[in-house]
Protein backbone atom coordinates (compact mmCIF):
# COMPACT_ATOMS: atom_id res chain seq x y z
CA UNK A 1 0.00 0.00 0.00
CA UNK A 2 1.04 3.52 -1.00
CA UNK A 3 0.46 6.78 0.36
CA UNK A 4 0.52 10.37 -0.70
CA UNK A 5 2.63 12.79 1.26
CA UNK A 6 -0.03 14.23 3.46
CA UNK A 7 -1.56 10.68 4.42
CA UNK A 8 1.90 9.89 5.04
CA UNK A 9 2.72 12.99 7.20
CA UNK A 10 -0.82 12.01 9.15
CA UNK A 11 0.56 8.94 9.96
CA UNK A 12 3.83 9.58 11.11
CA UNK A 13 3.08 12.82 12.80
CA UNK A 14 5.18 14.62 11.19
CA UNK A 15 4.51 17.47 8.76
CA UNK A 16 4.91 17.60 5.05
CA UNK A 17 7.94 20.82 4.46
CA UNK A 18 10.39 18.44 7.50
CA UNK A 19 9.74 15.35 4.94
CA UNK A 20 10.57 17.12 2.32
CA UNK A 21 13.39 18.48 4.26
CA UNK A 22 14.99 15.02 5.02
CA UNK A 23 14.72 13.78 1.62
CA UNK A 24 16.52 17.02 -0.20
CA UNK A 25 18.84 18.23 2.86
CA UNK A 26 19.92 14.88 4.56
CA UNK A 27 18.59 11.46 2.15
CA UNK A 28 16.55 10.19 3.93
CA UNK A 29 13.40 8.57 3.03
CA UNK A 30 13.17 7.68 -0.68
CA UNK A 31 9.83 7.24 -2.09
CA UNK A 32 8.67 5.97 -5.05
CA UNK A 33 7.18 8.65 -7.45
CA UNK A 34 3.58 8.13 -9.17
CA UNK A 35 2.93 8.65 -12.98
CA UNK A 36 2.57 12.20 -12.71
CA UNK A 37 5.31 12.81 -10.19
CA UNK A 38 3.49 12.81 -6.99
CA UNK A 39 5.71 11.50 -3.90
CA UNK A 40 4.66 7.86 -2.71
CA UNK A 41 4.98 6.14 0.20
CA UNK A 42 5.41 2.53 1.06
CA UNK A 43 4.47 1.09 5.01
CA UNK A 44 8.55 0.48 5.24
CA UNK A 45 9.22 4.20 4.89
CA UNK A 46 6.32 4.95 7.80
CA UNK A 47 8.89 2.09 9.68
CA UNK A 48 11.88 4.24 8.21
CA UNK A 49 10.14 7.60 9.40
CA UNK A 50 9.25 6.51 13.23
CA UNK A 51 13.60 5.44 13.64
CA UNK A 52 14.34 8.70 12.83
CA UNK A 53 12.04 10.13 15.07
CA UNK A 54 13.01 7.43 17.78
CA UNK A 55 16.81 8.88 17.10
CA UNK A 56 15.92 12.68 17.38
CA UNK A 57 14.14 12.20 20.50
CA UNK A 58 17.15 10.57 22.12
CA UNK A 59 19.16 13.92 20.99
CA UNK A 60 20.64 13.13 17.65
CA UNK A 61 21.12 15.71 14.98
CA UNK A 62 19.07 14.68 12.03
CA UNK A 63 22.22 15.16 9.95
CA UNK A 64 23.19 12.58 11.67
CA UNK A 65 20.68 9.85 11.58
CA UNK A 66 21.62 8.36 8.65
CA UNK A 67 24.46 7.34 9.34
CA UNK A 68 22.95 5.85 12.42
CA UNK A 69 20.61 4.27 10.11
CA UNK A 70 23.16 2.53 8.23
CA UNK A 71 24.74 1.54 11.27
CA UNK A 72 22.15 0.90 13.54
CA UNK A 73 24.79 -1.49 16.41
CA UNK A 74 26.22 1.50 16.93
CA UNK A 75 24.84 3.19 20.51
CA UNK A 76 24.35 7.35 20.43
CA UNK A 77 23.97 8.62 23.90
CA UNK A 78 21.03 11.03 24.94
CA UNK A 79 22.27 14.38 23.74
CA UNK A 80 19.79 16.70 25.23
CA UNK A 81 21.25 17.01 27.94
CA UNK A 82 24.73 17.97 26.51
CA UNK A 83 22.96 20.89 24.60
CA UNK A 84 21.34 22.01 27.25
CA UNK A 85 24.30 22.66 29.24
CA UNK A 86 25.55 23.84 26.33
CA UNK A 87 23.38 26.84 25.80
CA UNK A 88 23.03 27.52 29.66
CA UNK A 89 26.90 27.61 29.58
CA UNK A 90 26.56 29.92 27.03
CA UNK A 91 24.03 32.28 28.79
CA UNK A 92 25.87 31.88 32.21
CA UNK A 93 29.09 33.60 30.25
CA UNK A 94 27.92 36.20 28.62
CA UNK A 95 27.87 34.21 25.22
CA UNK A 96 24.02 35.73 23.94
CA UNK A 97 25.29 35.64 20.12
CA UNK A 98 26.67 32.06 20.89
CA UNK A 99 23.12 31.10 22.04
CA UNK A 100 21.09 32.40 19.68
CA UNK A 101 23.34 30.52 17.25
CA UNK A 102 23.29 27.44 18.93
CA UNK A 103 18.88 27.77 19.52
CA UNK A 104 18.81 28.59 15.21
CA UNK A 105 21.18 25.88 14.60
CA UNK A 106 19.01 23.61 16.81
CA UNK A 107 16.11 24.53 15.35
CA UNK A 108 17.66 23.43 11.70
CA UNK A 109 18.31 19.98 12.69
CA UNK A 110 15.15 19.00 14.67
CA UNK A 111 11.80 18.87 14.45
CA UNK A 112 10.25 22.78 16.34
CA UNK A 113 7.79 19.72 19.20
CA UNK A 114 11.00 18.50 20.27
CA UNK A 115 13.19 21.21 20.20
CA UNK A 116 10.51 23.01 22.35
CA UNK A 117 10.35 19.91 24.13
CA UNK A 118 13.52 18.48 24.85
CA UNK A 119 15.59 21.76 25.23
CA UNK A 120 13.89 24.92 25.52
CA UNK A 121 11.09 24.23 28.07
CA UNK A 122 13.53 21.85 30.18
CA UNK A 123 16.33 24.93 30.34
CA UNK A 124 14.09 27.34 31.37
CA UNK A 125 12.88 24.90 34.05
CA UNK A 126 16.41 24.75 35.11
CA UNK A 127 16.68 28.48 35.58
CA UNK A 128 13.29 29.23 37.63
CA UNK A 129 14.51 30.09 40.79
CA UNK A 130 13.83 33.17 42.07
CA UNK A 131 16.94 35.24 42.16
CA UNK A 132 18.43 37.79 40.38
CA UNK A 133 21.26 35.93 37.98
CA UNK A 134 18.85 33.32 36.99
CA UNK A 135 15.49 35.88 36.45
CA UNK A 136 18.07 37.82 33.89
CA UNK A 137 19.50 34.62 32.64
CA UNK A 138 15.68 33.49 32.19
CA UNK A 139 14.62 36.84 30.84
CA UNK A 140 17.42 36.58 28.48
CA UNK A 141 16.96 33.06 27.15
CA UNK A 142 13.25 34.25 26.61
CA UNK A 143 14.42 36.98 24.00
CA UNK A 144 16.28 34.62 22.43
CA UNK A 145 12.92 32.06 21.91
CA UNK A 146 10.95 35.12 21.11
CA UNK A 147 13.31 36.05 18.25
CA UNK A 148 13.85 32.69 16.79
CA UNK A 149 9.61 32.53 16.96
CA UNK A 150 9.21 35.68 15.21
CA UNK A 151 12.22 34.20 12.83
CA UNK A 152 10.07 31.23 12.16
CA UNK A 153 6.36 32.97 11.82
CA UNK A 154 7.37 35.55 9.44
CA UNK A 155 9.16 33.11 7.04
CA UNK A 156 6.36 31.04 7.28
CA UNK A 157 4.27 33.89 5.89
CA UNK A 158 6.29 33.84 2.50
CA UNK A 159 3.51 30.91 1.68
CA UNK A 160 0.75 30.07 1.44
CA UNK A 161 -2.15 28.85 4.90
CA UNK A 162 -4.43 29.38 7.31
CA UNK A 163 -4.54 32.15 9.77
CA UNK A 164 -4.04 31.74 13.20
CA UNK A 165 -4.03 33.73 16.27
CA UNK A 166 -2.27 32.44 19.52
CA UNK A 167 -3.05 34.47 22.62
CA UNK A 168 -2.33 33.66 26.21
CA UNK A 169 -5.94 33.43 28.92
CA UNK A 170 -5.31 33.56 32.71
CA UNK A 171 -1.67 32.95 32.18
CA UNK A 172 1.09 34.10 34.32
CA UNK A 173 4.31 33.36 31.74
CA UNK A 174 3.73 34.79 28.97
CA UNK A 175 7.04 33.24 26.84
CA UNK A 176 4.23 30.06 26.90
CA UNK A 177 2.81 31.46 24.27
CA UNK A 178 5.46 32.17 22.00
CA UNK A 179 6.74 28.22 22.33
CA UNK A 180 3.54 26.54 21.68
CA UNK A 181 3.74 29.33 18.51
CA UNK A 182 7.32 27.61 17.59
CA UNK A 183 6.13 24.37 17.56
CA UNK A 184 3.32 24.96 14.80
CA UNK A 185 5.67 26.77 12.73
CA UNK A 186 6.50 25.24 9.35
CA UNK A 187 3.07 23.17 9.23
CA UNK A 188 1.51 25.74 6.67
CA UNK A 189 -0.06 28.02 9.52
CA UNK A 190 -0.09 32.07 9.29
CA UNK A 191 0.31 32.90 13.10
CA UNK A 192 0.02 36.11 14.95
CA UNK A 193 0.86 36.49 18.27
CA UNK A 194 -0.87 38.68 20.95
CA UNK A 195 2.24 38.76 23.23
CA UNK A 196 1.05 40.54 26.26
CA UNK A 197 -0.84 39.12 29.62
CA UNK A 198 -4.60 39.32 28.54
CA UNK A 199 -7.53 37.28 30.46
CA UNK A 200 -9.96 40.07 28.23
CA UNK A 201 -10.63 39.06 24.77
CA UNK A 202 -12.72 39.82 21.62
CA UNK A 203 -12.06 36.72 19.71
CA UNK A 204 -15.38 37.57 17.72
CA UNK A 205 -13.31 40.79 16.49
CA UNK A 206 -11.81 38.15 13.75
CA UNK A 207 -14.24 35.26 13.09
CA UNK A 208 -12.02 33.99 9.78
CA UNK A 209 -9.15 33.40 12.15
CA UNK A 210 -8.31 30.09 14.00
CA UNK A 211 -7.50 30.77 17.44
CA UNK A 212 -5.50 29.19 19.94
CA UNK A 213 -5.51 30.11 23.88
CA UNK A 214 -3.11 29.23 26.10
CA UNK A 215 -3.90 28.63 29.80
CA UNK A 216 -2.39 27.63 33.10
CA UNK A 217 -5.54 27.20 35.15
CA UNK A 218 -8.15 24.59 35.88
CA UNK A 219 -11.27 26.59 33.59
CA UNK A 220 -14.34 27.66 35.59
CA UNK A 221 -17.96 27.08 34.84
CA UNK A 222 -18.17 30.69 33.26
CA UNK A 223 -15.23 30.42 31.54
CA UNK A 224 -16.19 27.18 29.77
CA UNK A 225 -19.48 29.22 28.85
CA UNK A 226 -17.29 31.88 27.23
CA UNK A 227 -15.16 29.14 25.15
CA UNK A 228 -18.89 27.75 23.88
CA UNK A 229 -20.22 31.32 23.03
CA UNK A 230 -16.11 31.84 21.19
CA UNK A 231 -16.47 28.59 19.24
CA UNK A 232 -19.45 29.53 17.65
CA UNK A 233 -18.24 32.94 16.53
CA UNK A 234 -14.48 31.94 15.01
CA UNK A 235 -13.29 29.76 12.57
CA UNK A 236 -12.11 27.26 15.48
CA UNK A 237 -10.45 27.77 18.83
CA UNK A 238 -8.39 25.14 20.65
CA UNK A 239 -7.59 25.62 23.93
CA UNK A 240 -4.24 24.39 25.53
CA UNK A 241 -4.03 23.98 29.49
CA UNK A 242 -0.12 23.54 30.52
Amino acid sequence: MYYSIGEFAKLCGINATTLRAWQRRYGLLKPQRSDGGHRLYSDDDIQQALNILDWIKKGVPVSKVKTLLDRPEEEFANQWIALQEKLLQQLTTGRIDAARHTIYDAGHEYPRVELVAQLLRPLRKKISANLATTVTLREILDGLIIAYTSFCIEGDKKAPGDNYLISSWYLTDACEVWLEALQRTGQNKRIDILPHLSNMLALDMFPEHHWILVTAEKLSPSQLTQIRQWQDSVKSLEIITL
